[in-house]
């Protein structure tokens, strides 16, 4: 019997018990894919600038740490290989935006050259299950 046909049977004759659990797990995969958006879980920032005078690109990562590199290749792998990958381009922007905004939210400017933006990036922060 050609396999296509023999599928349509088998969907034919699910009685109404089978039909509930394949729902379920439907169900169970679309709440797993959703957990896994980015936005709907904690996640830690690294941006890339320029414009500094200790090196011509500078990684902010977690707990303030800055490191200052003379090459874009070598701020993006430093970073790629702590686990931040770019974000999307709206995502990226609206990040971009926000720290533009609070740049210049400080009166009198900000105390330290901030550099121009240039990339966000983002590594999502595994919390423990209890």
């Amino acid at each position: 019997m050609d396999p296509s046909r023999q599928l349509a049977l088998v969907e034919n004759n699910m009685d109404h018990h089978h039909r509930n659990e394949a729902n379920e797990m439907a169900n169970q995969i679309l709440a797993t894919a959703n957990a896994m958006d980015p936005k709907s879980s904690p996640m830690s920032i690294a941006t890339i600038s320029s414009g500094f005078e200790k090196g011509d690109f500078l990684v902010r990562e977690e707990k303030g740490q800055r490191v200052y590199f003379d090459f874009f290749e070598e701020a993006f792998n430093y970073i790629a290989y702590k686990g931040y990958i770019r974000m999307p381009r709206e995502d990226e922007r609206e990040w971009m935006d926000t720290m533009n905004a609070v740049h210049a939210s400080v009166k009198g400017g900000m105390k330290y050259n901030t550099g121009k933006l240039l990339m966000v990036l983002f590594r999502p922060i595994e919390m423990e299950k209890e």
